[in-house]
């Protein structure tokens, strides 16, 4: 389970993530069958970075990069049409 560092504001937890660099810095998390030209919009609009938009890869995903307000990279993407 991931929680966005404002739910661990008071928690000891927090304390233990070290020197307060770009937390997901690193982590790409992948979310299949989701549309990323949906998302990219979505995202857009609630202020987050979009870090690549949605693009068709050479691999047979059409893919989008969004960066959360906590640094961390997701990744929504579906498969191209045969």
């Amino acid at each position: 389970m991931l929680h966005t560092d404002r739910a661990y504001a008071k928690h000891p937890l927090l304390a233990l993530t070290g020197d307060s660099a770009v937390r997901g810095a690193g982590i790409e998390l992948r979310l299949y069958d989701l549309d990323p030209d949906a998302a990219a919009a979505r995202a857009g609009q609630a202020g987050h970075h979009v870090l690549q938009p949605p693009t068709d890869k050479p691999h047979g995903l059409r893919e989008t990069y969004l960066v959360d307000l906590d640094g961390y990279v997701w990744v929504p993407g579906r498969a191209l049409p045969a």
